[in-house]
């Protein structure tokens, strides 16, 4: 039977481009989208169907290109696709793909907006991957929302998004996905006409006209107070962490009973733990819409007994941001490892073998992917301030409180080897 590699991409409900499936906690491509199948050429059609079916709740065009023989390890080029695979059961044939791809304008190359006086604050900080489309993490120099009223970084939208629903409206009062207050006030003088990117100093503009109002701004007349006026994006879907086995769980609740604890099972078949989606995730005031992603997700680890790492605090110092970074990367390794096979643990402990995946040109797995992180960043500090600066940045993580101790002795473990620390 040939064997061919096969890669499903999604067409974002804005439109522009196909992409690849990330998980939006970690910005890696989600496990099963990517991989090798054995099939006869005829059978491709009805393999990408069986590989889709576990993507169509999210209701979005998905296509699965299929390349001959096993490339894990290599570039896919679009000359050399077999065939495509539409969720709609449309083919496209390899001669129709390369008449298609010579019949395509050229791209313009990705460049810094040196005509705007505000970069490089737009999308012309340079970072690759998940950071070119939403621009997440405290090393992106990009600008972010911050709510006002609790000095969390906002993550629930792109900032595409949010500057054409400004464009449109004119003026958007937004709801924060972590206290849910209506905090944010924006209109045009917030958006830079050069790059169409928030301006710098958005962030000090949002707490004036916070505080200017006196705090929570007034929905707009005729909508609900507890739900109205979100930050704009999907409205009744939000994703999570499995609370036993930390793989992503997607939900679209569009077929659910607004208002009502829903029942949904985790996608790792090894797993198979029904999680509870508590009623309280509805808005409590109509028990129409969900309320914001973050809160959502914040309510459903809480009421299957899991412990959220606290958001992080845009008035926090790098050290604690790191510090946070580390743990939640603990904590997911730790409450991964009862899961994993004495392979797999085995190779965990294998420092080699961990160090080998920091340049892997494909996503790691799971049940790595935590621990690679550890080291990673273990490694850069070493590199960059040597034992101090190690012993430092682990001490930082059991400040953070009593319930970090064991991702304190997480990270310890996992830093064996780098320079002279030891387990």
């Amino acid at each position: 039977m040939p064997t061919y590699t096969y890669l499903l991409q999604v067409l974002p409900r804005g439109g522009g481009s196909w992409a690849t499936l990330r998980e939006p906690r970690t910005g890696a491509s989600l496990s099963g989208t990517f991989g090798v199948l054995e099939a006869a050429e005829s059978g491709l059609p009805d393999a990408a169907m069986a590989v889709m079916d576990h993507y169509r709740k999210m209701e979005l065009k998905l296509r699965i290109s299929f390349w001959k023989g096993r490339r894990l390890n290599e570039r896919l080029y679009t000359n050399e696709i077999s065939c495509m695979v539409y969720d709609d059961g449309s083919v496209a044939v390899a001669e129709a793909i390369q008449q298609e791809v010579r019949n395509r304008p050229k791209e313009k190359p990705h460049r810094i907006r040196t005509d705007c006086p505000h970069a490089p604050h737009d999308a012309s900080c340079g970072h690759s991957g998940p950071c070119q489309q939403v621009h997440r993490g405290p090393e992106c120099e990009a600008v972010r929302p911050a709510c006002p009223a609790c000095f969390q970084e906002e993550h629930s939208t792109t900032i595409p998004g949010l500057v054409e629903e400004i464009r449109r409206s004119g003026e958007l009062v937004c709801r924060c996905s972590s206290c849910e207050a209506l905090a944010f006030k924006f209109d045009a003088d917030l958006v830079c006409g050069t790059c169409q990117w928030l301006v710098p100093h958005v962030n000090e503009e949002l707490e004036d006209r916070f505080l200017a109002n006196g705090g929570e701004f007034a929905p707009p007349p005729g909508f609900c107070i507890g739900c109205s006026q979100q930050m704009p994006g999907s409205k009744r879907s939000f994703s999570f962490d499995c609370p036993k086995c930390g793989s992503n769980v997607y939900l679209t609740l569009d077929s659910a009973k607004p208002g009502g604890t829903i029942a949904t099972m985790c996608p790792n078949s090894e797993c198979g733990l029904y999680i509870t989606i508590p009623a309280s995730t509805w808005c409590q005031e109509c028990g129409q819409n969900l309320r914001p992603p973050d809160a959502a997700r914040r309510l459903t680890l809480a009421a299957n007994e899991i412990r959220l790492t606290e958001s992080s605090d845009v008035r926090e110092d790098e050290g604690t941001r790191l510090a946070r970074r580390l743990a939640k990367a603990a904590e997911s390794a730790t409450r991964r490892y009862s899961y994993l096979t004495e392979e797999q643990k085995n190779l965990l402990l294998d420092n080699g073998f961990l160090d080998s995946l920091f340049s892997s040109p494909s996503p790691l797995a799971d049940w790595v992917r935590d621990v690679v992180e550890i080291r990673a960043v273990g490694h850069e500090i070493y590199r960059s301030g040597g034992m101090r600066a190690l012993q430092e940045a682990h001490q930082r993580v059991m400040e953070l409180g009593l319930n970090y101790r064991i991702a304190a002795r997480t990270v310890e473990q996992y830093w064996d080897g780098i320079g002279d620390w030891r387990n």
